[in-house]
């Protein structure tokens, strides 16, 4: 039966890989290993896989006790993308380590991890390694105004209605902007984040009625639990970019992407899910930067190095990826630095007219040297929540100005050349008054008397 169940979940992929299109529309590949607790179990998530396969995925479904299931070998992925659905295995693959999922990371593998309230040490300090926290095992998620109602009075509190955040507007998609969207159902654990990371994203959190509790089997009860988290810092679905802009979601909920829930009429569960697979696997809010460049404005020239007080003008090309094409990225807030050691120059660069209109946007500006010589860095660096980072750097010299290029006259100057004409001026009258002048006639007479 098992070996039956195995071969009908593999055909499933496979049939949904055939239907789909051939290469997928991520930007970093197309390989994907899915973990879950048992081959069977990935029924529960047929919904969500077939929704990877239609958009072009290649997906390894494998049991998360599977001895065999590596990363990376040699040190190269064997994967682009990763998406555990096993929270409460207390091992993962080939004895997979915390160390093994963070060094994929590093190598620009992208991870999605699912948890419940019953998740293991393994994935408690997964999540701590990118900064976050989950609650105690045995904790759930709990709101007794927004939850799932159903008809009669068997109402599960557990089963929470949340809001996502508008501020992630990159990462999801219009109809979340609304003013009453249609919420999504969690039911899993709660977890902290740091509001002041810029790396985290929380793209899913608690409202004021919201908490997280020890439960024993009811949450509708009237028995008060112990209360450990509540409010907004409840942190329900959480996303994580790395510096070297491979990304990260948590969820505490592995039911958020089970069929029950993808499936239910009031919520929003599969477009909310098709959004943060999107986001994470690199089919959307994807920068890049397509070329830049940098000359001086009198001659369109890119010189070996420039002088102090030099005007030059600095280019760069910017497109994003979304709808499975590349885009022009029009914003207002891309910056130069020329830094030394601190940044001398840091000003707003304004769009003009793209060589490909179609693809890229590009921003200029007319720039003037500062007034000190050295090695500088040219640079732009990008960075703006849920979309990826841009950082462009170039190593130019600025030297001084040779002996004979600097002006005849300097114009600060000028005060001190009028003080020094207008002493020698009047040194010379003085001495022409002197010499000139003829002496007072009793002083003559008075000469002429005593000779």
């Amino acid at each position: 039966m098992r070996f039956l169940a195995t071969v009908a979940v593999a055909s499933l992929v496979l049939s949904g890989a055939w239907l789909g299109v051939v290469e997928a529309k991520s930007v970093s590949g197309d390989r994907v290993l899915v973990l879950v607790p048992k081959v069977e179990a990935a029924k529960l998530y047929s919904q969500f896989l077939d929704s990877l396969t239609s958009r072009g995925f290649d997906l390894s479904v494998r049991a998360a006790t599977n001895t065999s299931v590596v990363l990376q070998v040699d040190g190269v992925r064997i994967y682009d993308h990763a998406v555990v659905l096993s929270p409460e295995s207390k091992k993962l693959g080939a004895n997979l380590s915390v160390r093994d999922f963070a060094s994929f990371v590093d190598d620009g593998g992208n991870l999605i991890v699912a948890a419940s309230s019953e998740l293991s040490e393994l994935g408690r300090k997964l999540a701590a390694r990118f900064g976050i926290e989950y609650e105690k095992r045995g904790t759930a998620v709990i709101d007794h105004v927004a939850h799932l109602r159903a008809v009669n009075d068997t109402s599960d509190h557990t089963l929470v209605a949340a809001i996502p955040s508008k501020a992630a507007s990159p990462v999801l998609s219009e109809q979340f902007a609304h003013a009453q969207p249609s919420p999504v159902y969690f039911k899993g654990i709660a977890h902290k984040y740091e509001p002041s990371n810029p790396m985290l994203i929380p793209v899913l959190t608690g409202s004021r009625t919201t908490y997280s509790a020890a439960i024993a089997s009811d949450a509708s009860e009237s028995a008060s639990p112990s209360i450990l988290l509540s409010g907004k810092p409840v942190g329900l679905v959480s996303l994580f970019q790395a510096r070297n802009n491979a990304r990260v979601a948590f969820s505490g909920s592995a039911a958020l992407f089970s069929d029950a829930l993808l499936g239910h009429a009031t919520g929003a569960n599969k477009q909310f899910t098709t959004d943060i697979s999107q986001w994470v696997l690199q089919e959307k809010a994807v920068l890049r930067e397509t070329g830049h460049r940098h000359y001086l404005a009198s001659t369109g020239l890119w010189p070996e190095h420039y002088r102090i007080s030099n005007e030059i003008v600095y280019e760069i090309d910017l497109s994003v990826y979304r709808d499975d094409a590349w885009h022009p990225y029009n914003a207002n807030d891309v910056q130069f630095e020329a830094i030394m050691l601190d940044p001398y120059i840091r000003t707003t660069l304004n769009s003009s007219e793209s060589a490909d209109p179609k693809t890229t946007a590009t921003y200029h500006g007319d720039i003037k040297l500062p007034d000190r010589y050295g090695t500088f860095t040219f640079r732009v660096n990008y960075k703006r929540p849920g979309f990826s980072n841009v950082d462009v750097k170039d190593i130019v010299g600025i030297w001084p100005l040779r002996h004979d290029e600097y002006p005849r006259f300097l114009s600060a100057a000028y005060p001190y050349y009028t003080g020094s004409l207008v002493m020698a001026v009047g040194f010379l009258a003085l001495c022409a008054v002197w010499m000139w002048s003829a002496e007072p006639k009793t002083k003559r007479a008075a000469k002429h008397k005593s000779n």
